[in-house]
């Protein structure tokens, strides 16, 4: 499906829902051909001539933005250098997702491959799990990419993993903002390197570049006027505020790391399984260490209470 922003500019979905394994994609059909992102599946590809593509810049290395890189055969690939070690080595992007706190957070070894568990739709060509990616350079922060008509600027945007960027084209005020993206259960920040207090400085950020049209990975585009972009933003932002509280009222009474981490706080998954589990928990755990460096909470003993 094309939602065509302008002759040049267009934002391909998925037939179905943009959710996991899928993502939005941003086509800029320029002097230069321009990709953010490929995993939209290939049915949202084939009406773009894909092999025509130039460049393709991804937003970060989750599988549901990277998986359809096969149909790039002619682009040149730019990732964030902070998360380039993981498009090559499979150890170093196993360990993106914090797998190795598994079985303290858990407690019991992983049992099963998320590949194992995840049935891929026909136009998602590969399986989840690492995929070695050759780049052919880096992703800066404010780096301006000259098109031809249009020019395109990186933007630095980490939280919801250590090395994510959104894309500006300011002359449009269209921003790609990838994985914030406006959902109505907030914020996910369930990566080993994801940080709640980088992804409340990007929000803002992105509230202060004040897009005219805001381009997400997993909803649909929004306009300044017909939606209001930067109160959608507030109250994305708000849904993490509101799981911190729970932890706050949960702190009336001290508890260990493990009562903390086995409370519902965050959980909103419409089908449960242990990766589900294991994600909740890392998130809880990235609030309590965002509290801990705010002086909103102490830790003496294994014991966690309100500073």
């Amino acid at each position: 499906m094309i939602v065509e922003l302008n002759p040049r500019l267009k934002v391909l979905r998925p037939q179905g829902k943009a959710m996991f394994p899928y993502s939005n994609s941003l086509c800029i059909d320029d002097d230069i051909c321009l990709m953010i992102d490929a995993g939209a599946g290939g049915r949202a590809y084939q009406d773009i001539q894909p092999e025509k593509v130039d460049l393709l810049l991804l937003s970060h290395n989750h599988f549901d933005h990277v998986n359809g890189i096969s149909f790039f055969k002619n682009a040149r690939i730019l990732a964030s250098e902070m998360e380039a070690p993981g498009y090559i080595d499979p150890d170093i992007y196993a360990s993106y997702a914090g797998y190795e706190l598994w079985e303290e957070l858990m407690d019991s070894p992983r049992q099963t491959r998320f590949g194992s568990i995840s049935a891929m739709p026909e136009d998602v060509p590969v399986s989840p799990g690492f995929h070695h990616i050759e780049l052919s350079g880096h992703l800066h922060d404010g780096e301006i990419f000259d098109l031809g008509k249009y020019k395109l600027q990186s933007v630095f945007l980490p939280g919801h993993s250590h090395g994510h960027f959104g894309f500006f084209i300011e002359q449009k005020g269209i921003l790609f903002s990838a994985d914030i993206d406006l959902s109505p259960y907030g914020p996910w920040y369930g990566g080993l390197f994801s940080d709640i207090d980088q992804l409340v400085d990007s929000v803002n950020r992105i509230i202060e570049l004040d897009p005219a049209i805001l381009v997400t990975s997993h909803r649909r585009v929004f306009y300044k006027g017909e939606d209001d972009i930067a109160g959608s933003l507030k109250a994305y932002l708000a849904k993490a505020m509101e799981r911190e509280q729970l932890i706050w009222e949960a702190l009336q009474t001290p508890q260990t790391r493990s009562e903390l981490l086995k409370r519902d706080y965050i959980s909103h998954y419409r089908q449960q399984n242990e990766y589900t589990v294991f994600w909740t928990r890392m998130m809880i755990l990235k609030h309590i260490e965002s509290m801990n460096r705010r002086n909103m909470i102490t830790c003496e003993g294994g014991i966690y209470r309100r500073a």
